[in-house]
């Protein structure tokens, strides 16, 4: 609470010892989408990082596996899927095999570095 008390007050001192209301939960929805996005290439430097080091599109799957296997996180797309809709990184398909010895190729949500815009 103290590092950023207006925060805090709006998104839980506010909703935990006042009476909710639609202006109230709106308010502290702005102030957290706020937040992270203020921090989100901070906040998610790992994945960034990660996509910028393969240097290629890597496929849910495989971006999914690398977090859990060498980070113990799981749960990376929903990140990914943020950090496309704020353009920080980019969205595509890969093509994948169904299972390893299938011969069957599908479509599986991708994603890749955008190298920074400069201004």
């Amino acid at each position: 609470l103290r590092l950023n008390p207006g925060f805090f007050r709006t998104v839980y001192t506010d909703l935990l010892n006042e009476k909710k209301t639609p202006a109230k939960i709106e308010a502290a929805l702005r102030a957290v989408d706020a937040y992270i996005e203020g921090r989100a290439t901070t906040l998610f430097a790992p994945v960034i990082e990660y996509l910028r080091d393969v240097g290629e599109a890597r496929s849910c799957t495989e971006i999914e596996n690398y977090f859990e296997r060498n980070h113990g996180v799981a749960g990376v797309t929903l990140a990914c899927e943020y950090l496309a809709d704020q353009g920080l990184i980019g969205k595509a398909s890969t093509t994948v095999q169904l299972t390893k010895r299938s011969n069957i190729e599908v479509q599986e949500l991708a994603f890749y570095y955008l190298e920074p815009h400069r201004t």
